[in-house]
């Protein structure tokens, strides 16, 4: 069995993020010894293999510019691979990354881009027409931005129902992933989130 890690942020905010969903870099480079030390960490698309042997992958949700500038050299230090998601519509905003930082990630060896829907939406409460709408054209901007293929997706808040999962598939993703919702197939495999209240006795247990 594989697992599948996913942060948001790693920064401090004076107030905890909603969802839980900032962590210190401290916390964090903690987190990635660990992982160096005592798990087989590869890249997410490994995961995908049926003959894939016990391991862990990591990967972040929504485009936060720290993913580059605070997450990236803590990968580098330990030598481990990452897939970045990223909500399309909100790059170049305050905080998030700008389409030339995305490119200048996607060109990393250790790094993969998939897409994380074009707004962030509530895709359980799109209609159909609209949830097509934000899987298409989220994967095609990301494409040109990047010269890449992008043919993996995570579901914005974790959300997602069996039409939604066969959309996704429709639309061009190769695998898609919720957090703990959907069926765990395909187009719904489960992910551990992880934030600023999980100490390294509660990340070893998550992990």
């Amino acid at each position: 069995m594989n697992s599948v890690l996913v942060y948001h942020t790693i920064s401090s905010p004076p107030e905890p993020m909603p969802a839980d969903a900032d962590i210190s870099p401290e916390r964090f480079e903690q987190q990635l010894r660990w992982l160096s030390r005592w798990s087989n960490v590869v890249p997410l698309e490994e995961t995908l293999r049926a003959e894939s042997r016990r391991s862990i992958a990591i990967t972040f949700d929504d485009g936060y510019r720290d993913n580059l500038t605070v997450a990236l050299p803590l990968l580098e230090k330990f030598r481990l691979p990452m897939t970045l998601f990223v909500t399309a519509g909100f790059l170049g905003r305050k905080g998030f990354l700008s389409k030339e930082e995305l490119r200048e990630l996607s060109r990393h060896p250790a790094v993969t881009i998939g897409a994380h829907g074009l707004w962030h939406r509530h895709f359980n409460r799109l209609t159909p027409d609209d949830a097509r709408f934000e899987l298409v054209e989220s994967r095609r901007l990301l494409e040109e931005i990047t010269g890449q293929t992008v043919d993996l997706l995570a579901w914005p808040f974790g959300e997602c129902n069996a039409e939604l999962e066969a959309l996704s598939a429709e639309c061009g993703y190769r695998a898609s992933w919720s957090v703990w919702k959907g069926t765990n197939s395909a187009h719904s495999r489960w992910r551990v989130p992880l934030g600023r209240k999980d100490n390294l006795v509660r990340f070893i247990a998550k992990a």
